[in-house]
């Protein structure tokens, strides 16, 4: 009896620190889900679910799931869940009115949420906290969600379309003679730095085989996502093409770097400066993961790397 008690406690203390690894949750708890090495067990299916999170709300709402309430963000959400009551900033979850919507699963990002992880538990609400960051945890994630909202065979149909659509841009690139030579940067109110492939846009570029000019440089630690990038080494690698991912204020970093490579001769001298070859990139699908819009994504960065809708 004792030994029952003890794997009870065990698969309770699993699920409300949601990181537990392996097949460690009982089936006595009635209930299991698996995202990646994380599984979880609950005593029903979850009714009031709640997503702290965009990409979580977006990946819901794909495989025909729903929210109790959303965080107020900028970024795109669906439209059916923008009349959602709201709990906060997505920076800034307001516990209270988390507390208030009585959901019976909370899915948060580790990353971002770890800090709810002691209210969470003192107040006794069931919840996962998921490690989502590459395009190779959309697969997983769309897996998961099918699993917590019982929408498995709707979750298989938009992992077809998914991978389907991802594959399709992949076999394009692949048949290119000549892997496109570009530059990704990132673009801060503080500096310009290089994205490796451990970066969403960078990966994605990786995905489609081209030549990103950044890991050519052996002397650079790649296992972050950016590295320091002087113009003095783009000028020498002097890519075809230059993907810009801006964090921050947009327009106003966008607008500067435009200035700067009209009127500084270290970036007007470049030959993708000079042929019209920049691109600025949307941050909702090239800084963040474009979840389901991962095919649309490629898509964009193939017609650019190509020579379609030059700008």
């Amino acid at each position: 009896m004792k030994k029952i008690l003890a794997c009870v406690a065990a698969a309770a203390l699993c699920f409300s620190l949601s990181a537990c690894g392996g097949n460690s949750a009982g089936s006595q708890s009635g209930l299991s889900y698996t995202y990646k090495d994380q599984t979880i067990s609950v005593k029903a299916a979850p009714q009031r679910v709640v997503t702290l999170s965009a990409p979580l709300l977006n990946m819901a709402y794909a495989v025909g799931g729903t929210s109790a309430a959303r965080p107020e963000t900028t970024s795109p959400i669906p439209e059916e869940a923008k009349s959602l009551p709201t709990i906060g900033h997505v920076q800034n979850i307001n516990m209270e009115s988390l507390v208030g919507m009585k959901p019976d699963l909370v899915l948060g990002e580790k990353n971002q949420n770890s800090k709810l992880e002691s209210l969470l538990q003192s107040n006794k609400i069931p919840y996962v906290l998921i490690q989502y960051d590459g395009i190779n945890d959309n697969v997983p994630l769309l897996k998961f969600m099918g699993q917590v909202y019982n929408k498995q065979e709707q979750a298989d149909k938009v992992i077809k379309t998914y991978e389907d659509g991802v594959k399709a841009v992949i076999d394009k690139a692949s048949a290119q003679q000549t892997p496109a030579k570009v530059a990704v940067l990132r673009a801060t109110g503080k500096d310009v730095t290089a994205e490796t492939p451990k970066s969403i846009c960078a990966s994605m570029v990786d995905m489609l085989k081209m030549n990103n000019v950044i890991t050519s440089h052996k002397d650079l630690n790649l296992d972050s996502k950016t590295v320091p990038y002087s113009l003095e080494q783009l000028s020498a690698d002097d890519p075809d093409t230059i993907f810009i991912v801006t964090m921050g204020k947009q327009n106003e970093i966008n607008k500067k770097l435009d200035e700067s490579m009209r009127n500084n001769p270290s970036w007007a001298h470049l030959k993708a400066v000079q042929n019209h070859r920049v691109f600025f990139l949307e941050s909702n699908l090239f800084l963040m993961n474009p979840g389901i819009k991962t095919p649309e994504a490629l898509q964009k960065l193939y017609d650019l790397a190509y020579g379609k809708n030059n700008a």
